[in-house]
Formats: C-alpha cells, sequence, structure tokens
C-alpha cells in the first residue's frame, strides 16, 4: 500500500481520530495483482443523483489540499452509505481478492460508524490471475438488477471460489434472487460490457491491482489498517467541513473535489 506523502504529513499532525476494527486484524496491509433470508431482506438502498464536477463552479478549489484523482461514478454504482456524504470512497475489487474481502468488513464498519458522512462506491476490477473473479463480478451486476447487488456481494466474499456460471446461478437461488432472470443477466453482453467498462474507468486512473480505492480523489493502493483508514477519514471530514463553510452545499461536496481533480490532470483521457 503507498500512501501519498502529504496525506501521511497530515495523519502524523493529526489525532487519533476514529479505530476501527473491532474483532479485525490490524496486521500488514496487502494487495492482490500488482445465510438466505437475512441476506434477501437487505434490498439496495436507493439513492439520489448528485451534482458532478461540471455541475459546480471552480471558487474553491484551491482549497482543496493534495492530489486527488478523478474517481467519479455513474448513476448505476452500487453505493452504500450516506445520502450526501462528506467523505466518498470509491473502491476498485476482485471478487476472488482475500484483501479485498477482509478491507469490505472494515469498510462496513466506517460505513456503520458514520452513517450520515461516509459513503463507500463499489467498482470492478476483476483480475487476469483470478479465473474466477470476472463471473462473479457479472454476478454481482445480475443481482443488482433485482435490488441484491450488496448481498450478492458478501456471498461472494464469503465463497471466494464461487465456481463458474452454474454455480452462480444456484447462489442467486439460494439468496432468493429469480434465477432464470439472473442467469440471463450473468451472459448478457451489457453486464460483461460494463465490468470491461469500469475497469478501463479504474486503469485510466491508475488501478493495477486491488484493493485500490479513493477517499475522495485521494488514491490509496492496498487494505489501509482500520486506524490509518479511520484518521484518513477525520481528515477529509475536517476538509469538507471546511469547503461547506466557504459555501459549498453539503449534496456538492464530492463535486467539489472532483472538480479539483479534473484541474490537476487536464490531459487524462476517461473512457466514456
Amino acid at each position: 500500500m503507498r500512501l501519498p506523502s502529504s496525506i501521511l504529513r497530515r495523519l502524523r499532525r493529526g489525532g487519533l481520530g476514529l479505530v476501527l476494527g473491532l474483532g479485525l486484524s490490524l496486521v500488514s496491509v496487502a494487495a492482490c495483482g500488482g445465510g438466505g433470508k437475512a441476506e434477501l431482506a437487505a434490498a439496495d438502498r436507493e439513492y439520489a443523483p448528485l451534482p458532478g464536477p461540471d455541475d459546480v463552479p471552480g471558487d474553491l478549489t484551491r482549497m482543496v489540499v493534495g492530489e486527488r484523482w478523478p474517481a467519479t461514478y455513474p448513476a448505476d454504482a452500487p453505493i452504500k452509505g450516506a445520502e450526501e456524504p462528506l467523505v466518498t470512497i470509491v473502491e476498485y475489487s476482485d471478487f476472488e481478492c482475500p484483501f479485498c474481502g477482509s478491507f469490505a468488513a472494515t469498510l462496513d464498519e466506517l460505513v456503520g460508524a458514520y452513517p450520515q458522512d461516509v459513503r463507500v462506491v463499489f467498482q470492478q476490477f476483476p483480475l487476469a490471475m483470478h479465473p474466477g473473479a470476472e463471473p462473479a463480478a457479472r454476478a454481482s451486476i445480475a443481482a443488482q438488477a433485482q435490488g441484491r447487488f450488496w448481498v450478492m456481494h458478501d456471498r461472494l466474499f464469503r465463497e471466494r471460489h464461487a465456481g463458474g456460471d452454474e454455480r452462480l446461478v444456484e447462489l442467486a437461488g439460494e439468496l432468493g434472487l429469480d434465477p432464470e432472470r439472473f442467469a440471463a443477466d450473468l451472459a448478457a453482453e451489457a453486464t460483461a460490457q460494463r465490468v470491461a467498462a469500469e475497469q478501463a474507468k479504474g486503469k485510466a486512473i491508475g488501478v493495477r491491482s486491488t484493493p485500490n480505492f479513493f477517499i475522495n480523489g485521494i488514491r490509496v493502493e492496498g487494505a489501509l489498517k482500520p486506524e490509518a483508514l479511520a484518521r484518513v477519514v477525520d481528515q477529509e471530514r475536517k476538509g469538507s467541513q471546511q469547503l461547506i463553510d466557504a459555501g459549498a452545499s453539503r449534496a456538492e461536496v464530492y463535486a467539489r473535489y472532483m472538480r479539483a481533480a479534473k484541474e490537476q490532470h487536464p490531459r487524462l483521457e476517461l473512457p466514456k
């Protein structure tokens, strides 16, 4: 894992922040590559769209500290957490990556600790070294079509080597999804294209391994220890509040960071 030097300096100056990780290992940071009824009850939450970087002025860009990357995400991206976040974490992940699975639990604790402030956005990045990762990515998208992305997400990380399409259809049935509809979505060309598009976007902003994530646009490679993640989040919450105090609306906070990111990387060409 590499955390930007500007952020490390801020962490050394900062307080302890919220320490996460009840029951979680606090060992080294790592990266890859480079129960039915309760689950069924957990339907995906719907979110209203927020402004994008082109919807806000650049008058507060000077207040954004550190290098930011344009980790924008599409309207249909899986989301959990805050409606109008102070901190948005865009994660690029692989369902066969063990570090991604353990980090997912850390993110869940973070969202639970800051339900009004933190948002997590999932983006697909199946690695070629994991043969089951691409089918699993398609499975999560097929489950999302029935309002159960996060249920399938959790199940896929528990069964890290879930198998081929046939086994994935069985999993869908175990989770209470319509197996026929799921199978059709799993095999659809549009589903495979979405996986490829998310992966291409990740590569364009520097993703090469998993987990790889962006905290208000700050790129972090590998699964941060919970206490280190919490410190970065606390710093970003403070920075976001400063933007609000300077005139930004809460709904446009992430757009302000993404506006700054675009200005920092003017020649970066992102796939459509």
